[in-house]
Formats: structure tokens, C-alpha cells, sequence
């Protein structure tokens, strides 16, 4: 219990700074309604019938990471909201598998809830991949979060590609630089032939139609391919600049809005079913109150971007209006390719961000 107690004190102190590491109720079930993204609704404790109910967590950053901060965190809020009937143990560093395992481990039950990245399994969760798309006008991984929560909980439009789990929390993290080793880009067009490691879906589509090469790469792999030159850029949100100490390759970033990368926090179907209604209904409080812990997001990032300050660079008018374009043919390939898939991209997008708007507000 003794992390989980570090975990709950963690919570007043996400905004102060970590450097380190890379997630609703509804799942396929009926959405719940969303929660105020500032998680000022508490969930009451209930009451204590002496039985306990274990739940095992995989994930695979370290502890020390922003997404160790937030599942500790909510670990702690859920335990103490169950009156102690829910037990918690968060496995952290991939110690029950890898990244791209966690979605089966989830659904056979290896785990009992799973964190982790929808890009890591392409063609899975086609719907979520619109909070992925360049340029849009997200600010901080709070407002991303709230966003994507609000999605989920007043569309049915991802309903399908969750209906085997049962979701818990959606969330996204900070802004993704344009991180380069050598070369310091006066145009997007300067990406032309680099070797660039960036998730699957829009981000992928983004670097080709710059002209670069999307290079898939481990995120543990990714300090010796950038190191020995393998790779040239990245396209790679600032916390796992952070966590793996990405900067020590790095020699520029670009400070744009090139994009978010998207996470789950899903539940076995099966194990989530078989707890008493009282527990169940905390889990999904608790989970929905969650967008309070994605500042740990925000804290590594303004942390670490004011650490790398002098390699940080902006577009002047004329590089950001090319790279808007390169932005907008990422969209409209994106929204052309769900429509082929028989989804309506316009009306998806279009939600997405009127939500993203309104978590601004």
C-alpha cells in the first residue's frame, strides 16, 4: 500500500515538475456522463462489506514517469473511494509485457485493466486517430484529455472500436515537437529524405506527405538510432523526450502544433462484470474524474522545453504557411480515407473539434 499512498500524496503535486516517462466509463457499454475536467466532483466512499478484490494494472513506462504519477494517483483515489474493497497494483515498466501486447493482455485477461497507446495497434481504433491530426488547437494535455472525454461520452462514433473492453479513461498527452539531430529546419521541405520515426495513423501520413520516411522504431530503441544517426528526426511528445533522455541526441525542435499522441485506460469486460454494482460504479467515478492527473503531462512539459530552451525554434510566416499545408493534406487525406472505410470523416472531425474547443473555454 505504501506507493499507493505516494501516489495519492502525488496528486497535489503534479504541477511542479517531473522529468521522467511517455489512457471513461462506457467502454462497450452504455457511456456515462462526462465529468468537469478540472475533477472537482468527489466520489463518496462506500461501505466496507470486508471482501477485497485485487486489480492488476499493466503499463510500460517507469513509475517515476507522468503516466507512473497518474496511475499511482488514481490507483490511491479508487482504493480509498472502494473503502478499501478495491486493491490496486499498478505494474509498471513493462514488467507483464510490452507496449504492443497490452491490448490482448486486457482482453484475455493477462491483466485486468491495461494502459497504453491506441497508434501502437494500427487499424484497431481508426475513430480515436482524429486527435492525432497536425495542427489542431490543442494546447495542453489537460485540455486534450477533456477533449477526447467529451468525445467519447457524447458521440457513439468509437462506440465499435472499444466494444471488447471496458473503457475506463481516454486521454491524450502533451504537444510532439519536430525533433531533428543535426539540421535545423527552415522549411518542412527540409525534412525531405530523412528518416523520421513518428506513431502510425496521422502522424505517419503527415511525414510522407512531407516527403520524409516514416521509420518505425521502438521508443527504447529510438536514443541509438537517433545517436548513430540511423534516424534524423522524431516526431515525439515531450514527455518522452524526457523520460528517455532524448535531448542528449536532439539538436533543434520545432514548436509547433504538430500533433498529440492518444491513450486508454480500458478494463476486462469479463472481470469488470463480475464486481459488486457499488465498486463497479466507483471505478468509473473515480476513472471519470481523471483529467485532474494529466497535468502531469503539462508539468513535464513546460519543464522540459524550458530545459532545452535554446535548441527551441518557431516557423516564421512563410515556413508556417507551408507547414498549414502540410497540416491540412494530413486532414483531408485522413478524413478521405475514413470516408472509404464508411465513416463520415468530416462529421468526425468536425466533433472532435468542437470538443477541443470547448475544453478550452
Amino acid at each position: 500500500m505504501k506507493k499507493r499512498i505516494i501516489g495519492l500524496l502525488c496528486v497535489g503535486v503534479l504541477a511542479v515538475g517531473m522529468l521522467a516517462g511517455c489512457g471513461g466509463s462506457g467502454g462497450g457499454d452504455a457511456a456515462a456522463p462526462a465529468a468537469s475536467a478540472g475533477g472537482e466532483e468527489q466520489t463518496a466512499a462506500v461501505e466496507n462489506t470486508g471482501e477485497t478484490y485485487t486489480l492488476i494494472v499493466h503499463q510500460h513506462d517507469p513509475e517515476q514517469s507522468a503516466t507512473g504519477q497518474f496511475l499511482n494517483a488514481w490507483a490511491a483515489a479508487v482504493e480509498e473511494a472502494s473503502g478499501g474493497q478495491l486493491d490496486i497494483q499498478v505494474m509498471h515498466g513493462g514488467t507483464m509485457g510490452g507496449p504492443k501486447d497490452t491490448v490482448d493482455m486486457i482482453k484475455n485477461g493477462t491483466c485486468d485493466i491495461g494502459w497504453g497507446l491506441q497508434s501502437f495497434f494500427p487499424d484497431t481504433f481508426p475513430v480515436t486517430e482524429v486527435f492525432q491530426l497536425p495542427g489542431l488547437d490543442i494546447s495542453r494535455a489537460t485540455q486534450g484529455s477533456a477533449a477526447i472525454w467529451e468525445f467519447w461520452n457524447t458521440t457513439d462514433y468509437m462506440q465499435d472500436e472499444y466494444a471488447d473492453f471496458h473503457v475506463l479513461f481516454l486521454h491524450t498527452n502533451c504537444q510532439s515537437p519536430i525533433s531533428t539531430t543535426d539540421t535545423k529546419l527552415t522549411s518542412i521541405k527540409d525534412m525531405a529524405g530523412m528518416n523520421v520515426r513518428a506513431n502510425s495513423g496521422p502522424p505517419t501520413m503527415f511525414v510522407q506527405n512531407v516527403g520524409a520516411n516514416p521509420t518505425p522504431c521502438p521508443i527504447n530503441d529510438l536514443y541509438s538510432n537517433l545517436d548513430k544517426g540511423e534516424m534524423q528526426a522524431c516526431i515525439t511528445d515531450w514527455h518522452a523526450i524526457s523520460s528517455f533522455k532524448l535531448d542528449e541526441t536532439i539538436g533543434y525542435y520545432l514548436d509547433e502544433n504538430v500533433g498529440v499522441s492518444t491513450y486508454f485506460l480500458m478494463m476486462n469486460k469479463q472481470k469488470y462484470d463480475s464486481l459488486p454494482d457499488d465498486l463497479k460504479k466507483v471505478l468509473d467515478d473515480v476513472s471519470a474524474n481523471s483529467a485532474q492527473y494529466t497535468e502531469a503531462w503539462d508539468a513535464v512539459e513546460d519543464e522540459t522545453k524550458a530545459a532545452v530552451a535554446d535548441k527551441c525554434y518557431k516557423f516564421d510566416d512563410a515556413g508556417r504557411a507551408e507547414l498549414e499545408e502540410a497540416f491540412q493534406k494530413t486532414t483531408d487525406d485522413w478524413i478521405a480515407a475514413m470516408n472509404d472505410k464508411g465513416y463520415d470523416g468530416q462529421a468526425i472531425y468536425d466533433k472532435a473539434v468542437e470538443c477541443i474547443e470547448n475544453a478550452a473555454k
